[in-house]
C-alpha cells in the first residue's frame, strides 16, 4: 500500500507569502491614510536617527534642500521607477533625500522581503523604523510628500503629489 503524502510546494508558499505581504501592507495603509502632520514652514525636520537598508547609520546632510517622505507602498510605486530610471547618484547631485516610515511594516516582512530588496536599489532610503518618531511628516496614502528646505536647514514648503512628473520636477529644481 502506497504512502500518499501530500507536500506543499515552494512555489506556493512563496505565492502564499507574496499575497499575505500585499493583503497586509493594503490593511494597514488603509488605517491609516491620511495622518497629517504636523510639519510647517520654519520648521526643522525631526530629529531622528535614520538608517539605511544595511541598517546603518544615514543622517540627513546638511547640504540637504530637498526631502521625499513616503509611508506607504502606492507611495513608493510611484517614486521608484523615477528614481530607478535616474540611477545612482540622481538624489545627490539633486540635494535630495528619500525618507521612508517602515516601522509599521512587520518585523519579519521588514527583515527578509523588503530590507534585502532596498538594498539592490541605486538610491538611499533613508528609515524610520520607530513608532511615532515621523508623525511630524505629513502623509496621504499614495502621494509623496515633498519637503522644500532653505539653506539654515528650516522647512520652506511642504506639499504632497502622486504625479511622478511634478515629483522630478521637485527634485531637479534648483
Amino acid at each position: 500500500m502506497k504512502q500518499n503524502k501530500s507536500r506543499i510546494k515552494p512555489d506556493f508558499l512563496r505565492q502564499l507569502l507574496i499575497v499575505l505581504v500585499v493583503l497586509f501592507v493594503s490593511f494597514t495603509g488603509s488605517l491609516f491614510a491620511n495622518d497629517t502632520g504636523s510639519l510647517k514652514k520654519g520648521d526643522s525636520l525631526p530629529d531622528i536617527k535614520y538608517t539605511n537598508a544595511s541598517e546603518e547609520e544615514s543622517p540627513i546632510p546638511k547640504t540637504t534642500s530637498k526631502v521625499l517622505f513616503i509611508a506607504d507602498m502606492d507611495a513608493s510605486k510611484i517614486l521608484h521607477p523615477l528614481l530607478e530610471e535616474h540611477g545612482k547618484g540622481y538624489l545627490e547631485k539633486n540635494n535630495a533625500v528619500l525618507v521612508s516610515d517602515i516601522h509599521r511594516m512587520p518585523f519579519l516582512i521588514s527583515k527578509f522581503v523588503a530590507l534585502p530588496k532596498m538594498k539592490s536599489y541605486p538610491y538611499t532610503i533613508r528609515l524610520v523604523r520607530e513608532e511615532k518618531l515621523a508623525d511630524p511628516y505629513p502623509r496621504t496614502k499614495g502621494f509623496v510628500t515633498l519637503i522644500r528646505l532653505g539653506e539654515d536647514g528650516k522647512v520652506q514648503s511642504v506639499s504632497e503629489s502622486n504625479s511622478m512628473e511634478v515629483i522630478q520636477k521637485f527634485i531637479e529644481e534648483r
